[in-house]
């Protein structure tokens, strides 16, 4: 996450401490307009305590972010001094509680300047769910999975729904699946949790050759019994739909010159031993793929000289592969 330092304006009066009070950095970030001219961003200095040297403030909620022309009238703290500069509006109509009972009874912490909120969240995660309170996409600041999972709890605390916010191509669920590909089950585990459909289902086709014994109890219980069965199942039915498949052997074709019955006989047998093979072997944690298939099967005309028997074969593999594709991928 982007942030600045933690600069103040200097006094124009030469005879003053150097920093401006609380109020006159407030009062003259609103004088400049537009905050377009602003060489630096100010945050109030409490007149009981200064802000510590490691504060810093949200590049995206500065002093001059604007919401409807209107100018932040509040700030938030996170637990690691990162400072937020905020509409009050635009939280209380976001949140079913206040934000937690905060912006209730709002108290001035830094006395004549904005109301300053201290939150238990670290920036990162109030990052994120600010950018879901405005309506503003986070994803290029690129958050790990457990901060998007910190984000879900502290928008449960805060009052924020998450199923709206998770609905397709909406913040969160953009959030969720630009993680799925590198944490699969963790992607998965999370939208279970808070039963996100849409987000599970498509985060389960990255699960396809998951090792289920690798599950830990906390992701157990995270998952849930209901998404667990479905991942279960989803296992289970491929590998009964690939041992159908692979029942099916080839066609015979018409008697040819050259090619005894015997012969096709052997076709027959080689598929027989090299499907019950992988039949036996299959399991969804060896990634089962069209392509592995193919290269499997295509062993079995090494040891058929009948032109015509080898075409049966390649016709047969051609079938397995697309059947094998077609089989269902999600829950």
């Amino acid at each position: 996450m982007d942030y600045s330092g933690f600069p103040f304006y200097p006094s124009p009066d030469p005879s003053s401490s150097g920093t401006t009070s609380p109020q006159d950095s407030v009062n003259a970030m609103r004088g400049q307009g537009d905050g377009s001219d602003l060489s630096q961003t100010a945050i109030p200095a409490s007149p009981l305590l200064d802000p510590p040297d490691d504060a810093t403030v949200s590049i995206t909620f500065g002093p001059s972010l604007r919401d409807d022309d209107r100018l932040p009238d509040s700030i938030i703290v996170s637990s690691n001094h990162v400072y937020f500069y905020i509409h009050r509006h635009r939280i209380i109509t976001a949140s079913s509680n206040g934000f937690d009972g905060l912006f209730y009874d709002v108290e001035h912490i830094y006395g004549g300047s904005l109301p300053t909120i201290l939150c238990r969240e670290v920036g990162d995660t109030l990052n994120i769910v600010l950018h879901i309170i405005y309506g503003m996409s986070s994803l290029h600041y690129f958050p790990a999975l457990q901060t998007v999972d910190n984000a879900f709890t502290a928008m449960i605390k805060y009052g924020i729904p998450i199923e709206p916010h998770a609905a397709p191509h909406q913040q969160l669920y953009q959030l969720l699946l630009s993680n799925a590909p590198y944490h699969p089950i963790d992607t998965f585990a999370l939208a279970a949790s808070h039963g996100l459909e849409d987000i599970a289902v498509i985060a389960s086709g990255h699960l396809l050759s998951f090792d289920m014994s690798r599950l830990t109890d906390e992701l157990v219980t995270k998952i849930g019994p209901v998404y667990l069965k479905r991942l279960i199942l989803l296992h289970q039915d491929r590998m009964t739909a690939l041992r159908h498949i692979l029942l099916q052997a080839p066609r015979t074709h018409s008697p040819m010159p050259g090619c005894r019955d015997g012969q096709q006989g052997l076709l027959i047998r080689e598929w027989a031993l090299a499907t019950a093979q992988l039949a036996w072997d299959a399991t969804p944690s060896k990634g089962i793929s069209a392509n592995s298939l193919r290269l499997h099967l295509e062993n079995i005309g090494e040891k058929i000289a009948c032109e015509g028997c080898r075409r049966m074969l390649v016709e047969r593999i051609h079938g397995v592969c697309y059947a094998w594709s077609l089989v269902k991928q999600t829950i």
